[in-house]
């Protein structure tokens, strides 16, 4: 399961912040601030205003090819730094990556949260849990534990 953050599952936390429950509300904020935290990115990453947003009309067929280049030389610099997020696990790494399960399923944790837990543990006994998903959990029950 990969810890990058996909909209669907952001849009479905930031929903669960009109909750009346005020523990589905914290539990939500603190599963959006450890998915942040995990992405490496902020609100201001996240946000922009209007006066930021750029407009289709802003763009040439020239900016386009230069943007495409920087795209391609930013893929060959972060593809080492992905390479490490998909090493295999140690035996003492995915003991590790069970106790973080067992531990945060024992916090007070949305549904969703729940469910990705789920994810994590058949990934887990698949072989699919990696290096990034180790870092996610631990930034998640330190989150949580706080």
């Amino acid at each position: 399961m990969r810890t990058d953050l996909e909209r669907d599952d952001f849009i479905a936390l930031l929903e669960k912040l009109k909750s009346e429950d005020e523990a589905e509300v914290l539990a939500a904020v603190r599963d959006l601030n450890a998915k942040m935290t995990v992405a490496g990115v902020t609100w201001d990453d996240l946000l922009m205003s209007q006066d930021d947003a750029p407009a289709a009309s802003d763009y040439s067929n020239e900016d386009e090819d230069e943007d495409e280049e920087e795209d391609e030389d930013e893929v060959e610099q972060t593809s080492d730094d992905d390479d490490s997020d998909l090493n295999p696990l140690s035996a003492e790494e995915k003991a590790e990556a069970a106790s973080l399960i067992a531990a945060i399923r024992g916090m007070e944790i949305s549904d969703l949260t729940k469910d990705e837990l789920k994810e994590y543990e058949d990934d887990l006994e698949h072989g699919e849990f990696e290096q990034m998903d180790l870092r996610y959990l631990k930034a998640l029950k330190a989150r949580l534990s706080a």
